[in-house]
């Protein structure tokens, strides 16, 4: 890959760092340190992209997560700008080849004259006044008077100094971070006989199962049965599947728990743990369903896990999850977002967490600026978001649209006194963020290149209903789950659904206790299994509420989301 370098930069690469004088470094080649760097070359500075790993792309390309989680409005994407052009570069569907991607992000770095150096990890950091002032790094110093933070885990930004919480630290039900997955590989798959089985009308009324173009997702009576080698490491849900150019099959199902994100070391141990564990999956497919599966083969796991989290920053402004699921916008919001607030298991068996469905939202330029540094941004799932808003904020596209608005703040800083943009020069990130004139600037350049900062699809705020308040704080911790359909809105004058009920009495007992009440809540879901997706009925709510030793709750039916969340206010302290 080095040499392939020196063929894309050979003037660049032969000046050698403690040389080179760059306007912007870029740690992390993921994604979105991919259009950090595009765009601030775009711009007219000289960039430097520095990746620990061995390839860029991160979770996209080593982490083959190769279906995009996609948000949209009745106007199309809401993320334009430089992701618009790698989504029409990879074929512009969903699901894509891995290949493809890394060959479209490779293209994207050498049309803008990124310099990209590989498998440089970091030494060590200096900060002198709040400011980032030099990463060292194996081949010797680099400076540069801005920096972006674009790791998963904000490797940089936390060693520089920079506070953050961990996992779900800020919910107050404990330290967990959302379990990682293995992407595994499969040959010998007949796709045409696995589209048409997940198109199959039972199976979709049943499970939600479909596919389409190369996507599919479904199986999950069929993965149902399946006992992990170690089940309080290892779970297998429902299959995702992104069809490949050669024709096999990249499998997003096998769950890892207890995955330390920042610790590179553990990371790779349990990647190789794991992919003994996804041998025994394929087997299991391969017994299970003969016919679809008994020809597969595993040809590989990826070479990095997917980890969805680990730190979140304390930055000048952290965004909240009623804020995102309401569509609030912001005077400095610099992309859009609107996927819904979706959350993988934290302890093995729990129901995932689905809060509802967005309205779209923006997320504001404070959000990736860390309190304690003035010269660095963080761009990732680890920047300025609350646990549960990162559900959301967290994806693919939105961290590229961030990443994008991330290099063309750092041009903004260095070109706008000159290009006559701004009365005042602004020193750093601190001063951008508290100058109206220049995030209206950064803001109208964005819009230039094709960012979104509004839609005509709004949230709706029922502050005036009962249990507006509880279920605010309720949902920022995690606990007020809503169907997908529920969008923009707490729907508090709705009918709750049993499912959504018990999962947030689930999750909230798996993580505080006691047990006796976790196994009550857990049989419930066992015994009215073909209830869950209905409205919550008042009998079998005091006959729950009975069995956990509290009061009965009069009234009629239906049982409301408002009274629901003034009832679990109470019951999850």
């Amino acid at each position: 890959m080095l040499t392939a370098l020196r063929i894309f930069f050979p003037f660049i690469l032969s000046l050698g760092l403690a040389y080179a004088q760059y306007d912007l470094v870029v740690y992390g080649a993921t994604p979105q340190g991919v259009t950090a760097a595009v765009a601030a070359a775009q711009e007219g500075l000289r960039v430097l992209l520095l990746e620990p790993g061995r390839g860029v792309g991160g979770v996209l390309t080593q982490g083959w997560l190769a279906t995009l989680d996609l948000a949209k409005d009745r106007e199309g994407l809401l993320q334009g700008g430089l992701f618009r052009d790698f989504y029409r570069r990879i074929g512009q569907e969903a699901s894509f080849d891995v290949k493809r991607a890394e060959e479209a992000l490779w293209a994207m770095l050498r049309e803008a004259g990124v310099e990209v150096r590989l498998q440089v990890p970091l030494d060590r950091v200096e900060v002198e006044a709040s400011r980032l002032t030099l990463v060292a790094i194996p081949e010797g110093p680099v400076q540069a008077p801005y920096f972006v933070d674009a790791t998963d885990t904000a490797e940089l930004a936390f060693r520089a100094g920079a506070s953050f919480t961990q996992g779900r630290e800020d919910t107050g039900l404990d330290q967990r971070s959302m379990a990682a997955t293995l992407v595994f590989r499969l040959e010998g798959v007949p796709w045409g006989a696995v589209f048409l089985a997940l198109n199959y009308e039972g199976q979709v009324q049943r499970t939600g199962a479909g596919a389409w173009g190369r996507s599919g997702w479904g199986f999950a009576g069929l993965v149902r049965g399946y006992l992990p080698s170690d089940p309080s490491r290892y779970a297998l849900r429902g299959l995702n599947l992104a069809r490949q150019d050669d024709g096999s099959l990249l499998v997003n199902a096998l769950l890892l728990f207890g995955v330390e994100g920042a610790d590179p070391l553990s990371l790779e141990r349990m990647r190789l743990e794991a992919a003994l564990e996804a041998e025994r999956v394929v087997a299991y497919l391969r017994e299970k369903d003969p016919l679809l599966f008994g020809t597969a083969r595993l040809a590989g796991v990826a070479p990095s896990l997917y980890v969805r989290e680990s730190r979140h920053l304390k930055a000048l402004y952290r965004l909240k999850a009623d804020e995102v699921l309401l569509g609030r916008t912001f005077p400095d919001a610099v992309a859009l977002g609107g996927y819904p607030l979706d959350g993988q298991a934290y302890f093995p068996g729990e129901t995932p967490y689905l809060l509802g469905t967005p309205a779209p939202y923006g997320v504001p330029f404070r959000s990736l600026v860390p309190q304690e540094l003035r010269n660095l941004l963080v761009v990732s799932q680890a920047a300025g978001f609350d646990s549960v808003a990162a559900f959301s904020a967290r994806v693919v596209p939105m961290q590229m649209a961030l990443g994008e608005a991330a290099g063309v703040a750092v041009a903004l800083l260095r070109r706008a006194p000159q290009a006559g943009l701004m009365k005042v020069p602004l020193a750093d990130f601190h001063e951008l963020a508290a100058s109206g004139q220049a995030l209206e600037a950064l803001r109208k350049r964005l819009a230039q290149r094709g960012a979104r900062f509004s839609s005509p699809e709004g949230g709706r705020v029922e502050a005036e209903r009962p249990g507006y308040r509880e279920a605010v704080a309720l949902l920022r911790r995690g606990l007020f789950a809503g169907p997908y359909y529920l969008k923009g809105s707490l729907g508090l004058s709705e009918p709750i659904l049993l499912g959504d009920f018990l999962a947030n009495l689930e999750h909230y007992y798996r993580a505080k206790g006691p047990e006796e009440r976790l196994r009550v809540v857990l049989k419930a879901r066992e015994l009215f299994r073909e209830e869950l997706q209905k409205p919550l009925k008042r009998f079998t709510l005091n006959q729950l509420l009975q069995a956990l030793g509290e009061g009965k709750l009069s009234g009629a039916d239906p049982v409301t989301r408002g009274e629901a969340a003034l009832l679990l206010y109470r019951l999850l302290p």
